[in-house]
């Protein structure tokens, strides 16, 4: 497993735009939790927490597209730097509102600010996919990244967690900010595995023509997206209700690192199950274990469950964005990774939401009932969607290679999208 990540790494520039990316992608993490954790701790409601940090979510979403559109057309240095001053200007707008218990539309438009970060999940993804050659290393730096990821998920909502409990609940957002300055001034310092930008070659981006298969993984992560908003509030209203706060960050940390050992197994394999089997499977697993984890009577059997469950997860979000990398061209992959974002943004929204508001009213448990059936939807979105998947990613072959190369083995890179 070692030897697969170790050649991925050892390609000119690919070990320093990994860690650069993973350091500006802790507000991914971080800052969700940190307003919640904000706004409960000034105003003393989970409700409340949980609508403003929906409206940021929904705007994450909505912005999904557009900025990695104009990514993708600009290049990641040109875009990058204006959308990141934005980001920071609206989370010092949040900060400065809630330590003041201003009213609610002055924490709404700062969110919104805070949230136009642009595609910082995809930024990496990108460089991986013009760097790499074959589908097999794709599948592995998505796996590797997917990972990554968990990392941030680790350390993250842990870290937020202890400084908003122990040393100030303005603590985490400053973290977070300070990780996403670092990270994004060294990423975009790196030139030599920037993808090319798309107006040079003069390619157009997707725009409404979304390709059948990635509007269906969209869909699907809909339902992951309902299930990690619910995760997040519930897990930490657990903690307290239990009477350990203190400790909710590192039972999500928990799930995380089940996540981040699963996402390193998936991808260190060379899988010959087709790419929609696995999308199938692995979200069929994913909503049993979150549903199992939504039953849980103690918080440290929820924390034992969660790491299986978490296990699920990076595999899942993995496969997801190698549909995209499939069936969009290289020019417009960060567009078409923001589709997913998009559906997994309002997912987290409206679970964040719909929990919050549950829990304000029957505790903890409103938020693992809205866990379990969230999970449940997971699967059963997955059995919906798995024809246009299918078809989408598994073209027809040539002849001559139908018999040398496995039924998930044959391309060497995305192909373009259907009909075009």
């Amino acid at each position: 497993m070692l030897t697969t990540y170790r050649s991925l790494l050892a390609h000119p520039g690919a070990l320093a735009f990994a860690l650069a990316g993973l350091l500006s992608r802790f507000p991914t993490s971080m800052l969700n939790l940190s307003v919640i954790l904000l706004i409960e701790g000034t105003y003393g409601s989970w409700e409340m927490s949980g609508r403003v940090a929906a409206v940021g979510v929904i705007a994450w979403a909505a912005q999904s597209v557009p900025t990695a559109r104009w990514v993708d057309r600009v290049g990641q240095r040109k875009a990058m730097w204006p959308l990141t001053a934005i980001s920071v200007v609206g989370a010092a707008i949040v900060l400065v509102t809630a330590l003041m218990r201003g009213p609610e539309p002055i924490l709404w438009i700062g969110v919104i600010l805070a949230s136009l970060s642009g595609p910082l999940g995809s930024l990496t993804r990108a460089r991986w996919s013009h760097l790499l050659k074959t589908d097999d290393e794709i599948h592995s730096a998505f796996s590797l990244e997917g990972a990554l990821d968990e990392i941030l998920f680790i350390l993250g909502p842990t870290l937020v967690t202890i400084l908003a409990t122990t040393v100030h609940p303005a603590a985490g957002i400053l973290v977070a900010v300070t990780a996403l300055l670092v990270g994004m001034t060294w990423l975009l310092s790196q030139t030599s595995t920037e993808p090319p930008a798309r107006g040079a070659a003069g390619t157009t981006g997707l725009g409404l023509k979304v390709p059948a298969a990635v509007a269906a993984i969209s869909v699907l992560t809909i339902g992951v997206g309902v299930t990690f908003g619910a995760v997040d509030i519930t897990t930490v209203a657990f903690a307290e209700d239990v009477g350990y706060a203190a400790i909710g960050g590192l039972v999500l940390g928990v799930l995380s690192a089940g996540s981040f050992t699963g996402g390193l197994l998936y991808g260190a394999r060379r899988w010959r199950t087709p790419l929609w089997a696995r999308v199938v499977a692995v979200s069929v697993l994913f909503a049993i274990g979150f549903a199992a984890l939504g039953q849980m009577p103690s918080l440290w059997a929820y924390a034992a469950i969660g790491f299986f469950a978490g296990a699920t997860v990076a595999p899942l979000l993995a496969s997801a964005d190698t549909v995209v990398q499939r069936v969009v061209s290289q020019e417009q992959l960060t567009e078409g990774m923001a589709w997913v974002r998009i559906g997994m943004g309002a997912g987290v929204a409206l679970g964040a939401w719909i929990a919050g508001r549950g829990i304000d009213v029957s505790g903890h448990t409103a938020g693992m009932d809205v866990m379990t059936w969230a999970a449940a939807s997971v699967a059963v979105l997955a059995l919906a969607v798995a024809w246009w998947i299918r078809r989408d990613t598994l073209p027809a072959r040539p002849a001559a290679i139908e018999e040398e190369k496995a039924p998930d083995e044959y391309v060497d890179g995305p192909p373009l999208p259907p009909g075009v």
